[in-house]
């Protein structure tokens, strides 16, 4: 049995039980007032998870003080190498008295054994304590036992690993998912919560036939009474509409029904809020409906001379020779793939690298350019039919930090002046890249059938270089871009759900470097929102959108879409999760392989013709 742990606060006692991975758990106990009891509890007894056993905890907060407790809950996850590779925050509120049982699903699945720290932090209690699990691909195990280690190379784990990589900054991502239909689990004590768009995807056309289906079991030995109560909110958390639905479960009862939420009239995403308040049960999600999406639209902030200003950009990288080096390394290279590290000189003459990995076949393959995260270093991946291409852009590689001393975020290096902000290196980074491609189609290289992807700041990276290239591009695969519109993520900012990075980062600037303010920032800013982008770009576009993302904003990567050219727009397709943070879903992913395979089938003259 995996090791799994208790703690309980004020006089109480620690208690955990002992693991056969014999990996010992870290608990530290901080102040409390009186008693708060905390368990979190993988709700497999092994804490052996995998494809078909999603990563899933149980928590449960009994609150024995007389106010109500309210706060937040983030884990944290980490390999066996102590680095973190994936993190979140989900809001905690707990009334007097009561207890919160809710069962939370953790998108992961990287195969290995991790550890997870949970940090809870209420009115009365701060906290920390830590469980080891592990992820195994059952179906991708199986096949370990193949010749060529790279048959069983998945490129929608490829897609995934590139897309959902990401080192945004702590305590600062702040999305609460919204409750799945949860497995039936024997032990007793829980309310299993499910609540659902009548439209899947949460996008609706008719706002006034918006309608949620809620199921409710109780697995408590006891009769539930009590309410559920939901609030329609705008974007901006203003409570425009409320409804209590009185509730009534027998013991080990269920019951569905459906609510109908007040009708809206503006174009626009929605937030829900559906607080449970039960006899010995509460608990509150947020929930997001976007409606009529093709006419969300944010203001413009173009620059008279944008257009200039990228050209003086392009004009000063072309002035850089490039200086390609194409080193073979020859511990990564195999028998079916050769792996090369790419260096090249970037604008301002700074170094950048990526890896390019080609199959041995004598053939020109589709390229395939993945694009990172934030502060996150690529490697190299390979694919049965196609050349990878992953750039990693300046500030990555430690020995290549020289313009960056002092560590500071990214976001900030040189953000009052956007001559000289980091991100005119970055966004002409990727441009050099396509050069590199263009440059050397000796190496097998098809350049009527490119592909960019990536997510989050990647998705951001990709649209910029779509647009910056030209016609160089064939498609493009996006999730969740940041960076779409820094003026609507400010005026959002009264939600609390988009209180967050990037945005706070650079409130937070302004703030602690007076006379600067944050007008001077959102205007230099608007040289690099990737609306402004988006009428320049020419290929199709698979575009993800997630409802409740704290760190891109829905309304306004909508908004940026909705700025591509009619052209493009008939060649593109949007894709809407209405229940998530910033991620895709896995089976969004084997669409983009679906995807992946069409677009690059054709070759980029014969698209859009």
């Amino acid at each position: 049995m995996i090791k799994t742990s208790i703690l309980f606060l004020s006089s109480w006692i620690l208690v955990f039980e002992v693991s056969a991975l014999d990996i010992p758990i870290l608990i530290k106990q901080f102040s409390a007032k009186d008693s708060i009891e905390i368990r979190i509890l993988p709700v497999r007894k092994d804490a052996a998870f995998g494809k078909k056993f999603p990563v899933k905890y149980r928590a449960t907060i009994r609150n024995r003080y007389k106010v109500e407790q309210e706060g937040n809950l983030q884990y944290i996850i980490r390999n066996e190498a102590k680095s973190i590779v994936m993190k979140n925050m989900l809001d905690l509120k707990v009334s007097a008295g009561k207890t919160l049982e809710s069962t939370f699903e953790i998108p992961f699945k990287k195969d290995g054994i991790f550890t997870v720290e949970f940090v809870v932090n209420l009115n009365d209690f701060n906290g920390e304590l830590a469980s080891i699990f592990s992820y195994r691909d059952d179906e991708q195990k199986s096949n370990t036992a193949k010749t060529n280690p790279y048959e069983f190379t998945s490129t929608v784990e490829n897609l995934n690993a590139i897309s959902s990589a990401e080192d945004i900054p702590q305590n600062m991502d702040k999305a609460e998912p919204a409750a799945e239909e949860e497995e039936v689990h024997e032990e007793e004590g829980e309310i299993i919560v499910a609540v659902k768009p009548k439209n899947p995807d949460g996008v609706f056309t008719d706002g006034n036939n918006i309608n949620y289906f809620v199921e409710l079991q109780n697995k408590y030995k006891t009769k539930q009474e009590g309410t559920l109560n939901y609030f329609l909110k705008t974007d901006k958390g203003e409570i425009i509409g409320e409804k209590s639905v009185p509730i009534k479960i027998s013991k080990h009862g269920k019951i569905a029904f459906k609510i109908k939420i007040p009708p809206v009239k503006e174009a626009g995403v929605y937030g829900i809020t559906v607080a449970l308040n039960l006899s010995t049960y509460d608990d509150t999600t947020k929930y997001a409906f976007a409606y009529n999406i093709d006419k969300i639209k944010t203001e413009s902030h173009v620059p008279s001379d944008f257009g200039e200003f990228w050209d003086r950009a392009k004009a000063d990288l072309a002035a850089i020779p490039p200086d390609y080096k194409i080193i073979l390394d020859e511990q990564k290279t195999t028998k079916f793939h050769k792996i090369y590290k790419v260096e090249m000189t970037s604008l301002e003459g700074v170094k950048i690298f990526g890896w390019l990995t080609i199959p041995r076949l004598p053939k020109k393959f589709p390229v395939i350019v993945g694009l990172q995260g934030y502060r996150v270093e690529l490697d190299p991946l390979v694919y049965d039919s196609y050349v990878g291409f992953n750039l990693n852009t300046r500030g990555i590689e430690k020995n290549w930090k020289s313009f960056n001393p002092e560590n500071i975020q990214p976001l900030l290096i040189n953000v009052e002046d956007p001559e000289k902000f980091v991100y005119r290196g970055i966004y002409m980074d990727c441009v050099r890249a396509i050069d590199f491609l263009y440059s050397h189609a000796d190496m097998g290289f098809d350049l009527d059938r490119i592909l960019v992807f990536g997510g989050s700041q990647g998705a951001a990276l990709s649209l910029v270089t779509a647009a910056l290239t030209g016609n160089r591009i064939n498609t493009l695969i996006v999730d969740n871009a940041i960076f779409c519109d820094f003026h609507e993520s400010y005026n959002l900012l009264s939600n609390e759900l988009y209180n967050n990075f990037p945005i706070k980062h650079l409130v937070d600037y302004a703030n602690e470097n007076p006379p600067l303010t944050i007008k001077n920032l959102l205007d230099n800013m608007s040289y690099y929102e990737v609306q402004n982008f988006m009428p320049m770009i020419n290929c199709s576009v698979l575009y993800a959108v997630s409802l409740l993302d704290p760190l891109a904003p829905a309304a306004t990567v909508f908004s940026a879409y909705n700025k591509l050219r009619a052209s493009t727009k008939e060649k593109s397709e949007i894709y809407v999760a209405p229940n998530l943070g910033h991620e895709v879903t896995m089976d969004h992913r084997y669409y983009q392989l679906i995807w992946m395979s069409e677009k690059l089938v054709r070759k980029r003259r014969n698209i859009g013709k």
